[in-house]
């Protein structure tokens, strides 16, 4: 994988590395994020080893120039919602 890039699961883990709750109990705020969404375009670098074992490495777009020949850009969109078992926030 080219080394400017980083792993597919790296790159979630970091989108998603998001503190849930935000509590401020001296002037008695409460945030919470039950759900997110986030969309980017993204290049992405594919590559097969010797063995079959796919890589995919991803990062957003590196350059932007203007020319007659645009690079093809991949979406992605993430989403992802909080699941609770006991209903409780404050976990």
């Amino acid at each position: 994988m080219d080394s400017a890039f980083i792993s597919f699961g790296q790159i979630i883990e970091k989108v998603l590395d998001i503190k849930g709750n935000i509590n401020d109990e001296d002037n008695g705020i409460h945030f919470y994020i039950d759900e997110i969404e986030i969309g980017t375009p993204v290049e992405l670098d594919i590559v097969v080893d010797e063995n079959g074992k796919v890589t995919i490495g991803a990062i957003p777009p590196l350059y932007r120039v203007d020319t007659s020949f645009r690079p093809s850009y991949h979406n992605i969109t993430l989403k992802a919602k909080t699941h609770l078992e006991d209903g409780n926030r404050n976990q």
